[in-house]
């Protein structure tokens, strides 16, 4: 709604000061967090490559930065030793209209960069999404009085999900999802620290779901609730609790359901239960191998590991097979009989259906592949 937010800019190398940059916490809060891990190896490849490949982004007529947030920090964290080895990060200055226009700006660039998590995207596909259905309300208010707004604006006021849906490839029920994902986040930040939602983004072990029903809980219930389920707390009240109530159980994203087509993003989030299982069959078959060690370890001889091995083997490929690989290529994921009305299909199907089409002269295109 604020596509013309951006009025100027220019590159100031000396202009504006570094030590002069202010930082907002809601704009921070809109680009995702760096592990130490991650944030160790961005100050290696700086200090490598002997300068910042990126400028930060700052907010012209306020001082504020925009984009660039774990770069800068890792400028403030450099000794004088290692900034003197290194150029100074450049500084590009943006002019916006307002914080709501700066908001937008940063969002729809976060959405477009490669590396950004799955939770990640969902918070902020959300966050636009809310930012936008508010602004579609209160053009709804002003009634005809918008001379100034795009005609494709006039046209269709209030459909805010569809818009979305279409910029970022996701259906708008989906979208609609992503919005609650994100007012939980939000929620579950204000209630219980902002640390919160640097950890649901980026630790990848409360499922979306999860932190709705979470942030759905009374606010004094919200803490030993988040805890439980990050492992951390005790189990809940009871004879008997479920191991999910630990944490690390849920898939990483959860699987995508569209009301409508199908398409590869669907089938890319279909995949994700079927990873968590490979990532938790790995640690299995880790634990396999310490079953021989130890005092009962003559029970788990050579010949009885190899069995164990052997049924592991089956398993693994009982799941790969199952996984959902391509769009389906008979109904061109509008869901059918053949995909099993989930408008995807597994590897022997999609190569199957390849083979027969390459047979009869018919083009491939159809099939795929969304590993």
């Amino acid at each position: 709604m604020n596509s013309n937010s951006t009025t100027d800019t220019e590159t100031v190398p000396h202009t504006l000061k570094l030590d002069a940059i202010r930082i907002y916490e809601k704009f921070q809060s809109l680009c995702p967090a760096l592990s130490i891990e991650e944030a160790d190896q961005l100050r290696d490849n700086i200090l490598s490559d002997g300068e910042f490949r990126e400028p930060l982004i700052v907010w012209k007529s306020e001082g504020i930065l925009v984009d660039g947030h774990n770069r800068f920090n890792v400028w403030r964290t450099l000794t004088d030793e290692q900034r003197q080895r290194i150029a100074p990060p450049r500084i590009k200055q943006l002019e916006f209209s307002d914080r709501d226009a700066v908001h937008d700006w940063i969002i729809n660039n976060q959405i477009g960069r490669r590396n950004v998590a799955p939770s990640q995207r969902a918070y902020l596909v959300g966050r636009l999404y809310n930012s936008e259905k508010k602004n579609d309300r209160d053009f709804l208010k002003q009634g005809d009085a918008s001379p100034n707004l795009p005609g494709d604006q006039i046209e269709h006021p209030g459909k805010t999900a569809g818009r979305i849906a279409d910029k970022v490839g996701m259906s708008p029920a989906q979208v609609r999802r992503d919005a609650k994902y994100a007012e939980a986040v939000d929620k579950l930040a204000e209630n219980l620290g902002p640390e919160v939602r640097d950890e649901l983004l980026t630790a990848k072990k409360i499922s979306k779901d999860r932190a709705v029903e979470i942030a759905a809980l009374p606010a004094d219930q919200q803490k030993a609730e988040y805890e439980r389920a990050m492992g951390r707390g005790e189990p809940s009240g009871g004879i008997s609790f479920t191991p999910e109530e630990w944490g690390g159980m849920e898939p990483v994203a959860d699987p995508v359901v569209p009301d409508d087509t199908v398409t590869d993003y669907h089938v890319k989030e279909m995949q994700a239960p079927y990873r968590e299982v490979q990532k938790h069959a790995t640690a299995m078959k880790k634990a396999f191998g310490n079953l021989s060690s130890g005092p009962g370890g003559a029970w788990c001889n050579p010949n009885a590991m190899q069995d164990i091995l052997t049924c592991y083997t089956n398993l693994m490929n009982t799941i790969n097979y199952r996984k959902p690989v391509a769009v389906c290529g008979y109904c061109n994921g509008k869901k059918c009989d053949r995909c099993y009305q989930t408008g995807a299909l597994n590897k022997d199907q999609s190569q199957a259906l390849a083979e027969g089409r390459s047979a009869t002269g018919q083009a491939t295109a159809g099939v795929q592949q969304a590993v």
